[in-house]
């Protein structure tokens, strides 16, 4: 298992979440809406293909772990 690109990829999509150039460009392109604004869909769909590329039997359980950890990350980073 490779936990270097599961935890790489979840951190890269749960502060992207937060970057406003990022949601306002969602916003403009009409793409505000999921996968691509929700942290689990998106890191689940992104690392789709990383992981069919390193790992070939292990790529679906690979993609939902970095989805749960990227919405881990992300409700982490937007506690007040």
């Amino acid at each position: 298992m490779d936990y270097n690109l599961i935890i790489g990829i979840a951190c890269i999509v749960a502060v992207l979440m937060e970057v406003p150039i990022y949601q306002t460009l969602l916003e403009k392109t009409g793409l505000d809406r999921k996968p691509f604004s929700c942290p689990l869909c998106f890191a689940f769909w992104i690392s789709l293909i990383p992981f069919m590329i390193t790992t070939h039997e292990w790529f679906i359980f690979n993609s939902i772990a970095t989805g749960v950890l990227a919405e881990l990350i992300n409700k982490e980073l937007n506690k007040s």
